[in-house]
């Protein structure tokens, strides 16, 4: 009896033993802290609302990390993405609370000198923050220089002999309206990533219609399209200097307006990404 039950005992212990020898290592904590990190910030409406872009770039370096740990645990990089994808979850937190701080001061001003004296601390805080990015961009400066054809092709942007060109069509905008569409913030937050890390690039910002309604209304709207394109790129910290924002109308169809299909390629904003070192005011 003991012989059987031996030999019935001893596969099922190796079985059992190779399943323990090949388990998924735990993995390190900074990468399970910084999961809790973010989707704590992720389900936080004031987050998503006033700091898309920071939590965009967040979610990139997370799935970066988990990505490596799923090929190789031991990969020091693990911990690294991790770091940064917590350390900008805190960041993209700051920045939202700062901005929540100013709507409300601007709602509940009631002192002269308490509105100033608050409009000082949110210098100090911004003016912290943004050193952190620049300490932040200067660290990754080399590792990025390598990624940027795949930023490129993210943007899905044409090589042109005017730049990299970017065609979003009517998604940005409901018809006949110029204030961006809430799930536009998604599309232009890669454009402000991109820009971010390539400084010594400028954009045109154009607006396009189709042919309904007169040219002047047209030209009107291509024009508050645009510009409502760059407000959200200088409210996500892109320099003023570096966008120019122009409305074109009906001149300048891509397809014909005779019909429905046509008419939807013409509604549409482009934005050139100039060539390193030119200028956005320069341009004719």
């Amino acid at each position: 009896m003991q012989r059987i039950m031996k030999r019935h005992f001893l596969p099922v212990f190796f079985v059992v033993f190779g399943l323990l020898a090949c388990a998924t290592p735990d993995p390190p904590r900074v990468l399970v802290d910084a999961e809790h990190s973010y989707r704590a910030a992720a389900g936080d409406p004031a987050v998503n609302e006033n700091a898309p872009v920071e939590l965009y770039e967040a979610k990139k370096d997370l799935d970066r990390a988990q990505s490596l740990f799923s090929e190789d645990s031991e990969d020091p990089e693990v911990e690294h993405r991790a770091f940064l994808a917590q350390h900008r979850v805190e960041i993209a937190r700051q920045l939202a609370a700062q901005r929540v701080a100013e709507a409300e001061a601007k709602a509940l001003a009631r002192d002269r000198d308490r509105v100033v004296l608050e409009a000082r601390e949110r210098q100090v805080d911004l003016a912290r923050i943004e050193a952190e990015r620049a300490r932040e961009r200067e660290r990754e400066a080399a590792r990025r220089a390598a990624d940027l054809e795949q930023e490129i092709e993210e943007l899905q942007a044409k090589k042109t002999d005017r730049g990299l060109v970017i065609t979003l069509g009517d998604v940005l905008f409901d018809f006949n309206r110029a204030d961006l569409k809430a799930g536009a913030r998604t599309n232009l937050s890669r454009l402000v990533t991109f820009l971010r890390e390539q400084e010594d690039r400028d954009v045109l910002i154009e607006g396009h219609t189709d042919s309904v309604g007169s040219a002047d209304y047209n030209r009107s709207l291509s024009q508050r399209r645009a510009e409502a394109v760059r407000l959200f790129l200088v409210d996500s910290g892109i320099s003023p200097s570096r966008s120019v924002a122009r409305g074109f109308g009906e001149a300048r169809p891509v397809a014909s307006n005779d019909n429905d299909a046509g008419r939807q390629r013409n509604r549409r904003v482009e934005i050139v990404i100039l060539d390193p070192g030119e200028r956005a005011f320069d341009q004719p």
